[in-house]
């Protein structure tokens, strides 16, 4: 008898076969034991795999079997966020092809005994798997450990592996050993503190009246929640959760009779699911159901000496969140791992471990996956507490704000938080699946963890705040006198005879009022052709595909604020909206081709013509004050050029029956070649103005560099007796751009922040990245210095797919 190298696994459930298989594959001995008469039973369960779990099934060959279920057919066209009366308050469109473009896997909801059985097929040491032995008790033996059935077998092994529930008798047999043989090994109140908030009724319906085929739907309540989703065959798999009176914990969480659940069905029966079909209508075209408590936990230790417990055993999120399963082939695919690296040490054996090295496996296990599985049930567990309105302020801004203005975009990058940390079995070749998304484990850095990140954003958020809070004592425009001087000297009626004209021309008034200072008029040169850049970056990413649906995708409306409030106050604003927005990652990152083919042409003839012909001496003074007037639309006019000449691309583009080209689709960089284009062009114009005006002052001997750009008044002073209105003005302009200066700088190291925060550039190259912005402020300008990061970052973040 080989148990000197023999793993026992307790449990033949989707942790215990996958943790089988994994061994096979490594030519690892083992032996599992499975309590039901069957290895993959019908208990009418679902599971929902996402592309965390189906990464590892794919390196198991288990993932192309699982589509055949579904008959080559898309699982989920749209995915539904629906108010307690069943009314649609967000769509994600083609959410599977979404996913699984960006994650190289999609998410499928099936029947839990269709991967059992699956998981049973590789195995190719059936004789290995027995039913009908349900492990009662563990035990310790010299250099092992033995497994003691219920019908009096035992089963002795190198190590043993309690993967058999949420109830699991391995777990209360390792902890009694703990308390005897090393007391204080375990607490002993941490088992009477796991808590439960919820039941849930779960089951497989098919054939459902009104039921929509390929959706999935997340459905708020007060006091309950839904996950209903589509399956193969006209199934639908549901899961209503109802919230308990009051907690429940340990031994006095309870156990559900079909009369309990007959009760919670008619209770629940008319709650909307949709807007044509109930809870009811579900549950009466139902095949299995089931009403359980909803245990939430992660326990603070998960093995003794030589037995470790995993999966549900150790750690049990809500599921809401759909991470039980896949949480599970993530710590079975840690432990193998582990014990790989062991057994590589020992010349590639593990006969004959000894206590110490078995224990440094199980803790190098638990190491790897304490604090994610932490993670998981507490998201799990806030994701339950929105969308049953415990905390009705949080509900109602995340339905009617964040919702509404973090788009499609957000929605993923929330998901895929879940996904992207997760762990593979090391060893094992990945099968090629194409993404854009990699897992943190292929990425050139490792990610920076997310308390960390929020630390940083609320001090680049604070920063920008203080921004936009010293404009409000710094901007001091004397609207009176330039309206006294407006009516004098300028004369544009292109409204009419009325209020608007009058606020048109003061506005205009602005630049047509006559600055004599060579220093203020050199400042002005140097600061509008600055304006360059965030004009254009705001058009940008307006486009993106990660930003539709959200604040920053309305450009128009920031460009436009440019001339209404200043570019020292709207620069800080996208900033913090930046901060917030979900995009920058491959999947997010593509614009239209025909957007990106146009906004050089837009730039030049909405932006840099009016720039210069607003700035250029001109006798005619009419003329002049037409330009100038046209200068004020100049920033929100490039938008409306970008949007009429990629119009016309796209029409001319199909008219002459070229290849629809969808950068989303076909090639998610077929944009950045393009894009650089601009960024080089907008980067040669601002670098080209902004040393032409340091070299021109360098040599006029009436202007001090120094002072032109950094003399500013005090901005908490409540008089600055400033001699004139020129003066004035002068005095707008450079606390205007020296705001929009500091947003600008705020927001490239933002950015670089970002890029190393995910994990897409190391450190080192972060920093030199920095240094780069600080350093292009003196040397090429803070516009160009933006447009050449940006550059830098396009071709970066389309490059980690």
């Amino acid at each position: 008898m080989a148990s000197h190298c023999r793993i026992v696994i307790a449990g033949g459930g989707i942790a215990g076969l996958a943790l089988a298989l994994m061994l096979e594959r490594f030519d690892i001995d083992y032996v599992l034991l499975e309590s039901h008469s069957q290895i993959a039973p019908d208990v009418g369960a679902s599971i929902g795999m996402f592309p965390n779990g189906l990464r590892i099934l794919d390196q198991l060959g288990c993932v192309d079997p699982i589509k055949e279920l579904f008959g080559g057919a898309c699982p989920y066209k749209t995915s539904h966020t629906r108010s307690e009366n069943g009314e649609v308050l967000s769509t994600v469109h083609e959410f599977f092809g979404q996913l699984e473009e960006r994650h190289g896997y999609g998410l499928y909801f099936f029947d839990r005994q269709k991967l059992l059985q699956i998981l049973h097929d590789k195995i190719q040491h059936k004789e290995r798997i027995l039913v009908q032995k349900k492990v009662v008790q563990v035990g310790l033996i010299q250099g092992g450990v033995e497994a003691i059935c219920a019908d009096g077998s035992v089963f002795p092994g190198l190590l043993l592996v309690g993967a058999d529930g949420v109830h699991s008798a391995v777990r209360q047999s390792m902890t009694d050993l703990g308390h005897k043989l090393q007391p204080g090994c375990f607490d002993p109140a941490e088992k009477d503190r796991v808590p439960c908030y919820y039941r849930c009724s779960f089951g497989i319906a098919q054939h459902v009246p009104n039921w929509v085929p390929g959706e999935q739907h997340l459905v708020f309540g007060t006091g309950r929640s839904q996950l209903v989703a589509s399956g193969p065959e006209d199934r639908v798999y549901w899961f209503m959760m109802e919230r308990l009176p009051v907690p429940t914990f340990g031994d006095d969480i309870p156990r559900y009779s079909k009369a309990d659940e007959v009760d919670f069905v008619t209770r629940n029966a008319t709650v909307p699911i949709t807007t044509k079909v109930t809870f009811g209508d579900v549950f009466e075209k139902r095949l299995t159901s089931t009403l359980t408590p909803l245990h939430e936990m992660v326990y603070e230790k998960w093995f003794f000496k030589r037995v470790i417990t995993l999966g549900d055993s150790a750690h049990k999120p809500n599921p809401i969140g759909g991470q039980g399963g896949n949480g599970a082939l993530e710590s079975c695919a840690v432990l193998v791992n582990c014990l790989n690296s062991l057994r590589e040490s020992r010349g590639g054996t593990i006969a004959d471990l000894t206590d110490e090295e078995v224990e440094k496996v199980f803790q190098q296990t638990q190491s790897a996956r304490h604090e994610r599985a932490k993670e998981i049930v507490a998201r799990a567990h806030e994701m339950q507490a929105l969308f049953a309105n415990e905390r009705p302020i949080v509900t109602a801004l995340v339905q009617r704000v964040i919702q509404p203005l973090g788009g499609p975009g957000q929605v993923f990058s929330m998901i895929s938080s879940n996904y992207l940390p997760a762990a593979k079995i090391e060893r094992l070749p990945v099968p090629h699946r194409p993404r854009l998304i990699p897992f943190n484990d292929e990425l050139p850095a490792t990610p920076v963890d997310e308390s960390t990140h929020k630390w940083v954003r609320g001090a680049f958020v604070g920063s920008m705040g203080l921004t936009l809070m010293l404009s409000k004592g710094s901007f001091r425009l004397p609207f009176n006198d330039v309206a006294s001087w407006s009516e004098s000297n300028l004369s544009l009626k292109w409204f009419g005879n009325n209020a608007v004209s009058a606020f048109f021309e003061v506005v205009t008034s602005i630049l047509a009022i006559p600055i004599e200072s060579p220093s203020a008029r050199l400042h002005l040169w140097s600061f509008l052709p600055q304006l360059i850049s965030p004009v254009l970056i705001y058009t940008i990413e307006g486009y993106r595909r990660g930003n539709q649906g959200s604040a920053l995708s309305l450009s128009i409306l920031f460009n436009a604020g440019m001339q209404l409030q200043g570019i020292g106050r709207i620069a800080p604003l996208h900033a913090i909206l930046s901060a917030f927005s979900s995009v920058c990652g491959p999947a997010d990152r593509a614009i239209p081709l025909e957007v990106a083919q146009s906004l050089v042409p837009a730039v030049t003839l909405g932006f840099i013509v009016p720039t210069i012909m607003a700035l250029a001496p001109n006798p005619n003074k009419t003329a002049w004050h037409a330009w100038l007037g046209l200068w004020q639309f100049a920033p929100p006019l490039v938008n409306i050029l970008t949007y009429g000449i990629s119009t016309g691309l796209r029409k001319w583009n199909r008219s002459q029956d070229f290849k629809k080209r969808d950068c989303r689709k076909d090639g998610h960089d077929q944009d950045v070649q393009t894009l650089g284009s601009v960024y080089t062009f907008a980067f040669a114009v601002q670098a080209t103005a902004h040393i032409a005006t340091l070299a021109y002052g360098w040599h006029h001997p009436g202007i001090n560099l120094a002072s032109t750009f950094f003399k500013l008044p005090n901005p908490f002073k409540a008089d600055w007796r400033l001699p004139n209105l020129a003066a004035q003005l002068a005095t707008f302009f450079r606390y205007d751009m020296a705001l929009a200066v500091a947003a600008y700088v705020g927001g490239n190291l933002w950015s670089i922040w970002t890029l190393h925060r995910q994990g897409y550039i190391k450190t080192r190259e972060a920093l030199k990245a920095a240094l780069g912005v600080v350093a292009g402020q003196l040397f090429v300008g803070p516009g160009a210095t933006w447009a050449g990061l940006w550059y830098w970052r396009e071709c970066k973040i389309a490059g980690i797919a």
